[in-house]
């Protein structure tokens, strides 16, 4: 006959045993996870680079990357970087040697560097339509090629290719066109 200080007990510790497996299951969220360092991009010569200003869309990068992974990812960018590439003289279409792109992040703590180059960014009307008077749509193009190297070891994590595509008036749908290459990017790399 079991008394009422074993029942007690039969219930209590299951209840709690579900309780610390509860605890233990969720994720850590108290420390950052990877320092990611993401520098302002090369832009050698497209078309349109100049009118979106694409070599520093390192920074609306950085905030969608902090929004998709939240805190187990620590991103620096923008104005913390640029003083780390000036103090080296080191300029974006430099970090696409790897040696560069390490020494900057280890510079920063990082663990690793975002670097990328704007292959094309053009804006022109669309294919099949007559020539364009004032005010027409235009079709943009961003063409995004993206690096990620780890600082530790040298070694390209992730190189990929991101297509964006806008239709549109004025030059805001190159920079449409633009965030759309770099959402692609920021996705790809939250996920890894």
């Amino acid at each position: 006959m079991i008394d009422m200080r074993e029942k007690r007990l039969l219930t209590i510790v299951p209840l709690a045993l579900s309780i610390l497996l509860l605890v233990a299951s969720a994720p850590a969220t108290a420390q950052p996870g990877t320092v990611l360092a993401i520098a302002d991009f090369a832009d050698a010569g497209t078309d349109g680079g100049a009118m979106i200003q694409a070599e520093r869309l390192s920074g609306y990068l950085q905030h969608r990357l902090q929004a998709l992974a939240g805190d187990h990812l620590q991103v620096l960018a923008g104005d913390q970087v640029r003083k780390v590439m000036r103090a080296q003289g080191v300029t974006a279409l430099d970090l696409l040697r790897r040696s560069r792109a390490t020494g900057v992040a280890a510079a920063l703590g990082a663990s690793r560097i975002v670097t990328g180059s704007w292959r094309t960014l053009s804006l022109a009307s669309a294919p099949d339509a007559p020539p364009m008077p004032r005010g027409a749509e235009r079709e943009a193009t961003a063409v995004f090629d993206v690096w990620m190297i780890d600082a530790a070891s040298g070694a390209t994590v992730l190189h990929a290719t991101y297509v964006g595509r806008a239709t549109g008036q004025g030059r805001l749908v190159l920079l449409e066109a633009a965030r759309e290459a770099l959402d692609q990017a920021a996705r790809a790399i939250a996920g890894m």
